[in-house]
């Protein structure tokens, strides 16, 4: 049986939106993308959380709800 290829990321990200990610320590933020990166395959986000923290995520780390 052939693998399935992963499906395509269905939502749209916007500079300025306010998100929730899960960092790669395990840790859950609320953040704000400061930018949308798609030059790769998938997704990447670049985000600013807490006080003068950034961190780069792909779109799957984005959490839906609030």
């Amino acid at each position: 049986m052939a693998k399935k290829k992963p499906e395509e990321s269905r939502r749209e990200f916007n500079v300025g939106e306010q998100v929730r990610v899960k960092l790669r320590t395990g840790e859950t933020v609320s953040a704000t993308i400061k930018a949308v990166i798609t030059k790769t395959k998938s997704v990447r986000l670049q985000v600013d959380y807490g006080k003068d923290e950034t961190a780069l995520v792909y779109d799957w780390q984005v959490v839906e709800g609030r």
